[in-house]
């Protein structure tokens, strides 16, 4: 059966929608005209969504859950009026996000949450991870990268930009490098990986888990 993704990006809006720590929002920019004319999306338009997190970084996680809890109730409606409303609908919560420490417009995808892959104090994922926990869509403790939901199960996929990282270490200088705005040269790297982006969650849809 298809699955259903759930593509959301996180990041901070203005002032700081083109900064480094926003890279997930230009990528999912660039992004959404290729899923309007790529296959397998233009089969699928019933079983993907986007969404861009309108909260601030440390903040993403509850609004994106109720958003994220929206589609799978959907996706559940959609597969109880159907003919094959016997079988769970399988979906994955894509998470586009910057990347810090890897090499701008660096694709770095890992499956599945604290357990299978560290967080890296990356505060917008933490978010996610904690709202998802309390909604009972994620373990707090498990190995497996699926979950029970009210629409079947859910995969979470970490889709990370890379932004880099400042010569200097200090806690000040990595806020201040992650809330400067990208140049060009930053901007088109990240524009660049999204055929690549389309290529990873184009074979998300006939994933088993």
């Amino acid at each position: 059966m298809t699955r259903a993704l759930f593509i959301a990006s996180i990041g901070n809006g203005h002032p700081y929608r083109f900064t480094r720590h926003s890279a997930g929002h230009v990528l999912l920019d660039a992004l959404r005209p290729l899923l309007l004319t790529r296959a397998p999306f233009t089969d699928r338009t019933a079983f993907y969504e986007t969404w861009y997190s309108p909260s601030y970084m440390n903040e993403s996680g509850p609004k994106l859950v109720r958003q994220l809890d929206r589609f799978l109730s959907k996706q559940a409606a959609a597969a109880r009026g159907s003919s094959s409303s016997a079988t769970p609908v399988q979906s994955t919560l894509v998470i586009l996000h910057d990347e810090l420490e890897a090499a701008p417009g660096k694709l770095r995808v890992r499956r599945g949450g604290p357990e299978q892959f560290s967080l890296r104090g990356h505060r917008g994922l933490i978010s996610v991870m904690e709202s998802l926990r309390g909604k009972k869509l994620y373990p707090p403790a498990s190995s497996n990268t699926t979950v029970a939901s009210g629409a079947g199960s859910l995969s979470i996929l970490r889709v990370g930009i890379g932004i880099g990282r400042p010569d200097t270490r200090g806690k000040n200088d990595v806020a201040e490098y992650v809330l400067t705005p990208m140049s060009q040269t930053e901007l088109d790297a990240v524009k660049k990986v999204a055929g690549e982006t389309a290529d990873v969650l184009a074979k998300e849809f006939d994933v088993v888990l």
